[in-house]
């Protein structure tokens, strides 16, 4: 037996990781300082005490005459605004976006061309304005973003950034402005804001309530949505996430707020021109959230005030240098330096710290809390077994066959002629028919390319969005599905896939709630999660791979399914778990009346667990029968000798 003081992280069988008791502990214990870490446990206070110190500190030691100061802090202060916003759609929806610079221009251009008129003048009209605009523009372009991924998205949010400043420079030209177009003051109840503390304080106001609307919006499901999505979009549409209405809530909540952020530089600055709003000026937040952290609010303020406060810092630096040698060569050179710093900068933290600052300070300070911090006494020993996990001699009690013929009962499911063809030409599947009745277990054999996957997918409609093309009849519970859409399918049948089934960096009482239903009924009570209940507040990539599997079965049980599709359950588990995951589904059909079409390339795990089997060669269905008659079948001797647990 383990010390119950000791750490042990080991690798388990399966691939996963099983953790020690004493580990947990120590985390819990970390978990009590989470207040002093920013991980999500302290309140709105000491979200905004940071912020509301340095308000302070502007008001009371910064003059008025230092007007340059004043300068530099409120743009910093702007800047990180629209740092929030870039954050919100890359760190934590995914979405890769070198629209920044163009939507800011968009709340700009707004606001200079509003604030002149009379009634449409008066703030916060402009501002509200600005940020209704930025909404439309970041729906506008996360239509056409929904078909791009990665650099390719990239590039199309770098069209706006051309569009929006050829715009600019053209309505510049038009009215004459070519300088650039002066923006009317910001006045409230009479009194003129330029530059200066009063403005800055201003600012500081609307950086606090940013922090507010992004923070209680990513804490909660909104939030939760977009993570599972930046995790995996196939995960996340299994469980009946949609995919396509969060990504553009994404685009259009960030987008909005940076069109603010806009609005009010425009104010600050009381000058708009589209040399402001360069390419250099976009890419310049992308270096904020890479060296604040990235899908952190607090990294990207942080990184906004490096970003913004650097360059004059530098030069600052260089004038109190003696003029001769490295001084003379670093003062003649400061603006080359300056354009290059940005460069040097991401480079540095991609190499050294690619989570940015303000994850590498809490990383530090966590682990200097779990070097100091005192563990509690522990008077249980802790088994060597998974968490869950039934010891190793536990027999597998096979369910009785029905001799003769197939049990009657109502056809959930009902597969005709279903054919299945990849734009390559090649057919997965060709021409398969069966059905799963209620209550039961009905399992898919057959060796690798022989089509069971591709007939999963096929159901659970995850072939249409990949442009496959399908002929047959599908239908559940009488319903037609040949064609819905995966957030669709899933309010008939989910998908526990093989891979990516769950969110790595999501915790076990998070994946619940992204999978429970509005008023719905929570897992946590049920015998079968009885094993993963202590993990709760510990992230699933930490599970192993049986753990993984259990978790993935209570987020489909949580929907209520007509029917579950489980796509390798054994895939990677020792034998034990395979025991474990097969007695819970075993235990969700006996129990909660649920209905399961599992695949498998482990025979005798699935021969054990189904009351009908189909066996598939070529993409066609060459046998079915009682789990008794098609053990015997030989199709099944090479698939039973290579992957039997």
């Amino acid at each position: 037996m383990k010390s119950p003081r000791s750490i042990s992280v080991s690798r388990a069988p399966d691939h996963g990781l099983s953790v020690g008791s004493a580990g947990l502990l120590r985390q819990r214990v970390v978990t009590r300082h989470s207040v002093l870490l920013g991980n999500g446990g302290y309140r709105w206070a000491w979200a905004l005490a940071p912020w509301v110190l340095a308000a302070a500190a502007v008001l009371l030691f910064v003059g008025h005459e230092n007007a340059f100061v004043l300068l530099i802090t409120g743009t910093a202060v702007i800047y990180a605004m629209s740092a929030i916003g870039l954050t919100w759609l890359m760190g934590r929806a995914g979405l890769v976006s070198i629209g920044n610079g163009a939507i800011m221009a968009v709340g700009a251009y707004t606001t200079a061309i509003l604030a002149p008129k009379a009634g449409w003048g008066a703030f916060p009209i402009p501002l509200v304005i600005s940020g209704l605009f930025g909404a439309v523009v970041g729906l506008l372009i996360g239509i056409p973003a929904l078909r791009l991924r990665g650099i390719y998205l990239a590039l199309g949010t770098l069209a706006l950034q051309y569009i929006v400043v050829f715009a600019g420079s053209q309505y510049e030209s038009h009215t004459g402005d070519v300088s650039g177009i002066p923006v009317a003051a910001l006045s409230i109840a009479g009194h003129e804001f330029t530059y200066g503390r009063g403005f800055v304080f201003i600012l500081f106001g609307f950086l606090g309530l940013s922090i507010l609307l992004v923070r209680n919006v990513l804490r909660h499901a909104p939030g939760r949505m977009w993570h599972s999505i930046r995790e995996s979009e196939l995960a996340a549409s299994a469980v009946g996430v949609n995919v396509t209405r969060w990504k553009l809530s994404a685009f259009v909540g960030s987008s909005a707020l940076i069109a603010v952020s806009g609005s009010l530089f425009a104010y600050y600055t009381e000058i708009v021109s589209s040399e402001g709003f360069s390419l250099d000026f976009a890419i310049s937040f992308i270096v904020m959230i890479i060296i604040g952290g990235t899908g952190s609010i607090a990294g990207a303020i942080v990184g906004a005030v490096v970003v913004t406060i650097l360059p004059h810092l530098l030069t600052t630096l260089t004038n109190e240098l003696p003029s001769s040698g490295i001084g003379n060569w670093l003062h003649t050179n400061v603006f080359y330096l300056n354009n290059g710093l940005y460069g040097i900068l991401v480079l540095l933290f991609l190499l050294y710290q690619p989570d940015g600052i303000v994850p590498g300070l809490r990383r530090l300070a966590a682990g200097i809390l779990r070097r100091f911090a005192p563990l509690p006494q522990v008077g249980v020993e802790v088994a060597d077994n998974p968490v869950g996990a039934p010891p190793a001699d536990t027999p597998l009690v096979a369910r009785p066959a029905v001799n003769g013929h197939r049990p009657a009962h109502p056809s959930v499911l009902s597969v005709e002629n279903l054919t299945v063809t990849y734009r390559t030409g090649a057919r997965a599947v060709d021409g398969v028919s069966l059905r799963v009745d209620e209550n039961s277990i009905v399992a898919l054999l057959g060796r690798n390319g022989a089509g069971k996957t591709s007939t999963l997918r096929a159901i659970s409609g995850f072939m249409t969005s990949e442009q496959v093309r399908l002929k047959g009849r599908i239908t559940i519970d009488g319903r037609e599905v040949l064609g819905l859409p995966p957030v669709k399918a899933s309010e008939l049948a989910v998908l526990v896939a093989e891979r990516d089934k769950i969110f790595p960096n999501l915790t076990v009482a998070e994946h619940l709630r992204i999978a429970r239903p509005r008023g719905g009924e929570s897992v946590e009570n049920e015998e079968f999660f009885a094993g993963l209940r202590s993990r709760s507040h510990q992230s699933a990539g930490l599970l192993s791979g049986g753990e993984r599997q259990l978790l993935a079965l209570a987020m489909a049980w949580q929907l209520k399914p007509r029917l579950l599709l489980v796509d390798e359950f054994s895939l990677g588990l020792a034998p034990v778990m395979i025991r474990r995951v097969a007695e819970v589904i075993r235990q969700l059909r006996e129990e909660h009346g649920m209905t399961f079409l599992i695949v498998e390339q482990n025979a005798a795990a699935a021969l054990d667990l189904a009351d009908w089997v189909y066996v598939l060669e070529g993409g066609k269905v060459v046998a079915e029968g009682l789990p008794s008659e098609i053990g015997k079948h030989d199709l099944l001797l090479p698939m039973s000798a290579t992957t039997g647990p």
